[in-house]
């Protein structure tokens, strides 16, 4: 899912984060009472994230989710998991840009993709016209906001979810036997069956 959709591709365009989510909420009275509601740094530092980054620069996601994609497919599962997570804190703890291809390839180097190889798929067209599909799946299923977890391919558990929240959902699975149907986005991002399979 991008935050924001509009934004330039072009790696030089950043806005801060600060002012992205003052004009999101309509002002500073609208940004305090979605943080009320979330609590999303208590709940970071609840697990150890003692402080996001708030003036991070924001830019277009693009590329980061298009390597991802690339690692999952050619690395699997766990390798993927490790990108992503490694972004995540690169980004929201560090500050640092997600359009900036220099920082997506040290991030895919730490953990352990050569970066060679990650460099040619970015410089590539590979990966765009899937992630597009997934994003046109995303608008017709009104997601609109992050973390929105579709578990199974079919529940959806939006916002910034509890793990009571999910815990309900994997019951409700077990309770239907069979395990989780399908995955979401498998198919229109060519994730292969036996990628599926892995585990973390």
């Amino acid at each position: 899912f991008f935050l924001e959709p509009d934004y330039p591709l072009d790696e030089s365009f950043e806005e801060p984060n600060r002012t992205r989510l003052l004009r999101k909420w309509g002002g500073a009275a609208g940004w305090e009472q979605q943080k009320r509601h979330h609590r999303l740094k208590e709940r970071g530092q609840a697990v150890g994230i003692e402080k996001f980054d708030l003036d991070r620069p924001a830019s277009n996601t693009l590329h980061s989710h298009r390597l991802v994609q690339w690692a999952t497919k050619t690395h699997g599962v766990a390798v993927s998991e490790a990108l992503y997570d490694e972004l995540n804190t690169r980004h929201f703890e560090k500050g640092q840009k997600l359009n900036s291809q220099s920082m997506l390839l040290d991030a895919a180097e730490a953990v352990g993709i050569d970066a060679e190889a990650a460099e040619l798929f970015l410089e590539s067209s590979e990966g765009y016209t899937e992630i597009e599909e997934v994003q046109a799946t995303l608008r017709a299923l009104r997601i609109n906001s992050i973390p929105t977890f579709i578990v199974g391919g079919e529940t959806v558990v939006g916002g910034a979810a509890h793990a009571r929240d999910f815990v309900e959902v994997f019951r409700q699975i077990e309770a239907r036997g069979g395990g989780a149907p399908r995955a979401a986005f498998a198919d229109a991002l060519g994730i292969p069956p036996t990628v599926l399979e892995q585990t973390l």
